[in-house]
C-alpha cells in the first residue's frame, strides 16, 4: 500500500476536479488493465509547458475528454513529469475510470521518490536549441545557443540565430 499523503496536489487542478484519494484504495492493480500503455499519436506536438496549460485551460473549461487527451499527448514526450499523471489521475478518478487513474497515482508516486531533475550540464546542440525555440521555450533555446557560442563564438548560424531570436523575442 502507497502513502497517498506523498503526494501534493496542485491547488487549483485539485479544487476543479475534487478529485479525492478516497477512491484509490488497492493501489496493486496490474499496469496491463490501462490504456497508458498505448502511445497516443499527437496532433502537433506544443511542448510540456504549452500541453500542460492547455490541458489546465481545458479543465477550467469543463472538457475533461479534451484534458485527457492533451496530457497523454504530454507523456507520450516527456513521461517523466509527475504533475502531468497527478492531473490525469485526478481526471481518471472523475471520470469513474480509478484503476487506470491508481496506475497514474503509483506513476506519480514512483517519479517522486526517484526525484528526477533535469540538471545544469546536460550536452547542447544547435538542433536542440531550435526544437526548443520551436516549441515556444525560447529562454531555454536562448540559454542553449548562449552556451554554443561559449565554444564555438564564430559559427557563423550560431550568431545568425542569435540576432534572429533575440529580435523575435
Amino acid at each position: 500500500m502507497f502513502d497517498l499523503t506523498a503526494i501534493q496536489f496542485m491547488p487549483n487542478i485539485s479544487r476543479m476536479l475534487a478529485a479525492s484519494t478516497d477512491n484509490m484504495e488497492g493501489l496493486d492493480v496490474p499496469s496491463s488493465q490501462t490504456q497508458a500503455d498505448k502511445p497516443v499519436k499527437p496532433r502537433i506536438w506544443l511542448g510540456v509547458k504549452k500541453g500542460l496549460q492547455a490541458a489546465k485551460d481545458a479543465i477550467e473549461n469543463k472538457d475533461l475528454t479534451l484534458a485527457e487527451e492533451l496530457l497523454r499527448e504530454v507523456i507520450e514526450f516527456a513521461p517523466a513529469e509527475p504533475e502531468t499523471w497527478h492531473i490525469l489521475a485526478a481526471i481518471l478518478n472523475r471520470q469513474g475510470q480509478r484503476e487506470e487513474a491508481k496506475v497514474c497515482l503509483r506513476r506519480v508516486i514512483k517519479l517522486k521518490e526517484t526525484n528526477i531533475e533535469l540538471q545544469t550540464d546536460l550536452p547542447v546542440s544547435k538542433r536542440m536549441a531550435k526544437l526548443l525555440w520551436a516549441q515556444d521555450e525560447q529562454a531555454a533555446a536562448l540559454a542553449m545557443l548562449a552556451q554554443l557560442l561559449l565554444d564555438a563564438s564564430d559559427d557563423r548560424e550560431l550568431l545568425a540565430l542569435q540576432q534572429t531570436w533575440t529580435a523575435t523575442s
